[in-house]
């Protein structure tokens, strides 16, 4: 079994929906984000890519490192619960996809 950060997003963002590159979303206006929305973004895709770790490493038996990831991943799922509760207090509205977007535009390989 091999988890990939790509398959956590919803299919919509990975194909044919928003245009990270450009970061405009799926009804091309620019994607505008708060800061509690970016530290949201950043946390989740933390989270993901310490989901995926901890599935490598899972994988091949690594216990050390599993256990080491794992520990990881609690602090970030907890990062990510308060980084959720600050967007609840954003005054403007925050797309999901507008998110998820960002989450893969910060997951890809700098240019």
């Amino acid at each position: 079994m091999k988890l990939r950060l790509r398959r956590a997003l919803p299919e919509r963002i990975r194909k044919g929906g928003p245009t990270v590159a450009g970061m405009t979303s799926d009804d091309g206006r620019a994607i505008d984000l708060t800061p509690a929305a970016r530290q949201l973004a950043d946390c989740y895709r933390r989270l993901l890519e310490l989901v995926e770790r901890c599935g490598r490493s899972m994988e091949v038996g690594d216990w050390v490192a599993l256990a080491d990831e794992a520990g990881d991943l609690s602090v970030t799922a907890d990062e990510v619960a308060s980084a959720a509760e600050a967007l609840t207090r954003d005054e403007v509205a925050t797309r999901p996809v507008d998110v998820l977007a960002m989450v893969e535009r910060l997951s890809r390989p700098p240019e």
